[in-house]
């Protein structure tokens, strides 16, 4: 059997520490949406040559200062966003006997309605962070050379045109990836 060798930005405490989720669940609920958000959003946010170095060097622990302060931003949306995702299978697994619900005897499981606003305000968390990362590293770009590069193989660059799901409709959203030229030592390509 395979085990995961998955490292994440964030640990059990600083989960436990920066979220709503209380100390007694069990964290090996919630870790497997820490890789799911680095994996999907994270790498989506910052692009998979930058997202690659700087998980090499917070593995390595040979960040620098800028890359600190990225990481500790991404830190707090990956934190948010994986409490949002993990959010309805607390208290609902799935088994071999189907889809269960999970009942305390001196506790009384939320109702939908309260799980998606909590589920909505963890998102809204999640999405300030990121968007803290996405301005942190538009106005440091000189810092972060491969924020606007692409791999060749898998062709994942950062972008925001999809980033968020809204009800608002802008006709032409444009690129949030050019406001990287209105900062720092870009601001006058």
């Amino acid at each position: 059997m395979a085990y995961n060798t998955f490292t994440s930005f964030v640990s059990e405490n600083y989960l436990k520490g920066f979220t709503p989720i209380s100390k007694n669940i069990d964290i090996e609920e919630v870790t497997p949406f820490l890789e799911e958000t680095e994996l999907i959003d994270v790498r989506e946010l910052v692009g998979k040559p930058l997202y690659d170095d700087l998980k090499t060097k917070f593995i390595n622990q040979t960040l620098d200062t800028n890359e600190i302060e990225l990481v500790n931003l991404l830190k707090r949306g990956i934190s948010y966003k994986s409490a949002s995702q993990a959010l309805p299978f607390l208290n609902t697994k799935i088994t071999s006997k189907g889809v269960q619900k999970l009942r305390g005897d001196y506790s009384e499981a939320g109702s939908m309605e309260e799980m998606k606003y909590l589920r909505r305000e963890l998102e809204n968390k999640s999405e300030y962070f990121f968007e803290r990362c996405v301005e942190y590293l538009c106005k440091n770009s000189k810092y972060f050379p491969l924020y606007n590069v692409s791999d060749d193989v898998e062709g994942i660059i950062s972008t925001s045109e999809t980033r968020y799901d809204s009800d608002i409709y802008f006709d032409e959203p444009g690129d949030l990836r050019l406001n990287k030229y209105l900062y720092g030592q870009n601001k006058n390509i």
